[in-house]
């Protein structure tokens, strides 16, 4: 094997990243429609699954032509099925587009 593929190879299996240690703090992206009221129902589907939201925390991000938002939260994970059932849960709602 070439010097620089052997490189290359040490270089990205080094940046592979170790797994979660839980409880972790995680951060949930939610990219939804923009819709009167979709911020307060994506807060609710948070709250019911981690918890309270510190609002402060949460950063939003809206699209170029402002159709869509983005909005991320950072949550208190206690598991991965933690995680698995909040994203279930914002996929039932019909304005969300993405979740991360």
């Amino acid at each position: 094997m070439p010097a620089r593929v052997g490189a290359i190879l040490r270089f990205m299996t080094s940046d592979v990243p170790e797994r979660l240690s839980f409880p972790c703090d995680y951060p949930i992206k939610v990219m939804v429609r923009v819709e009167d009221g979709v911020r307060s129902q994506v807060d609710a589907i948070v709250e019911r699954h981690a918890g309270p939201i510190d609002l402060a925390a949460v950063t939003e991000r809206p699209s170029t032509q402002g159709n869509f938002l983005g909005i991320t939260y950072q949550i208190r994970a206690e598991s991965p099925e933690h995680i698995a059932q909040l994203f279930a849960a914002l996929k039932e709602c019909p304005q969300v587009m993405l979740v991360l």
